[in-house]
């Protein structure tokens, strides 16, 4: 199976993209909503909670590739994670970087994401060590749960997506990285709230394509068999089942309630 880890539904927009390209291949998406959200945790606890979720996935689960279907575990964890198995393990931020620097004319990219995500300035370290660019960032933490709740193009979305754009704005930014995968589904106001020029850099897609090319080099790829896709979560199935179809735009009928 490929395996992919979030703190909840956010990933989604990731595995809606995987099981678009790879229709032939079985997921289980550990989500551990018990804890989440983990934007706005310390370093410490994004770490231990990631290395937990990581772990109970690789010991239920015969996963041959796992994804951090995450920007915040992404930069917290990929790089202790990635080195305690055999198997690959695929983050979001380098298709984020390399999207972003093929995107931008100006060299001025804007970012919006967690507050962890943002204080942790990854992505400005990311971007800079690949190129001579300009970062301005921004949290935004009550886009999350916008989100989450479906309210994608309520008035009051517009509103609030257009105050946190506001100075990147000002920056005279061509490019938007999306640092955080519960924002996709908030195009049209993120759209709204930008100049048309700007470019938004969703990495939802280039994961999926990194991940097929993975199992391709790796002889990974499933055998002709019918697939199947498991959800595990920590906390509230029924609320995630819910939510989770919208992100995922089809019916999920394999909800899992575990401990981690």
């Amino acid at each position: 199976m490929i395996g992919l880890v979030d703190s909840g539904v956010g990933g989604l927009t990731i595995q809606r993209e995987i099981l678009d390209l790879l229709p032939n291949e079985s997921t289980v998406y550990f989500a551990d909503t018990g804890r989440a959200p983990y934007g706005s945790k310390s370093e410490k606890t994004i770490l231990r909670y990631a290395k937990e979720c990581f772990q109970f996935l690789l010991k239920n689960y015969p996963v041959k590739l796992v994804v951090l279907a995450c920007h915040t575990v992404s930069a917290f964890a990929y790089e202790q994670l990635k080195d305690e198995v055999e198997i690959p393990v695929l983050e979001i931020i380098g298709p984020s970087v390399n999207l972003a620097l093929r995107e931008t004319r100006s060299g001025r990219i804007g970012v919006i994401g967690t507050e962890s995500l943002i204080n942790s300035g990854v992505y400005q370290k990311r971007l800079k060590e690949k190129s001579d660019v300009e970062v301005f960032s921004q949290s935004c933490p009550l886009l999350m749960p916008l989100s989450e709740e479906g309210w994608f193009r309520e008035a009051e979305t517009y509103t609030i997506t257009r105050k946190y754009i506001a100075p990147l704005v000002d920056e005279e930014i061509d490019t938007l990285i999306l640092g955080c995968t519960h924002y996709p589904p908030l195009i049209d106001a993120l759209r709204a709230a930008l100049p048309d020029y700007v470019k938004i850099v969703n990495p939802a897609a280039a994961v999926a394509e990194d991940v097929a090319r993975m199992l391709q080099e790796r002889s990974l790829q499933a055998p002709g068999v019918q697939a199947s896709h498991l959800y595990v979560v920590t906390d509230n199935p029924e609320r995630f089942k819910r939510v989770g179809e919208r992100y995922l735009g089809r019916s999920m009928y394999y909800v899992r309630l575990v401990s981690s």
